[in-house]
């Protein structure tokens, strides 16, 4: 199994849904930028942070926030509606450390409190 670290800024603020099974899903996607001057670009990264962790962690993870996150990598491929193949590039996130920034300032966070991982996944983490 191969892992992958991306940092980067949400686009967006994230979003907590649960399946069916009852666990908790909190979606968002990171802008990682490749190159420098003129040929910067882009590329979105669609994350998945399961569990409690999850839960706990969503009111953090607003449009703008820097954050560094370390999972399971995969791609995705699929047709548009006018058959235009498409492909993205996923992450199952194991562990997430929050950078700064964002829409949270009326949620402030402790300097020494700033990631979570799987080891602490039972645990209160610590904002």
């Amino acid at each position: 199994m191969s892992f992958m670290t991306v940092t980067g800024r949400l686009g967006r603020d994230a979003e907590l849904k649960t399946t069916t099974g009852g666990t908790k899903v909190l979606s968002f996607s990171i802008a990682d930028d490749i190159g420098w001057g003129d040929k910067k670009r882009t590329q979105w990264i669609a994350c998945a942070l399961f569990g409690e962790r999850a839960e706990k962690l969503a009111q953090y993870l607003t449009k703008g926030t820097l954050i560094e996150a370390h999972g399971v990598p995969s791609a995705r491929a699929w047709k548009k509606k006018d058959g235009e193949p498409q492909a993205s590039l996923e992450l199952t996130v194991n562990e997430v450390k929050l950078h700064g920034g964002g829409n949270r300032e009326d949620k402030p966070v402790a300097d020494n409190a700033r990631a979570t991982s799987r080891d602490d996944m039972d645990s209160e983490i610590p904002f």
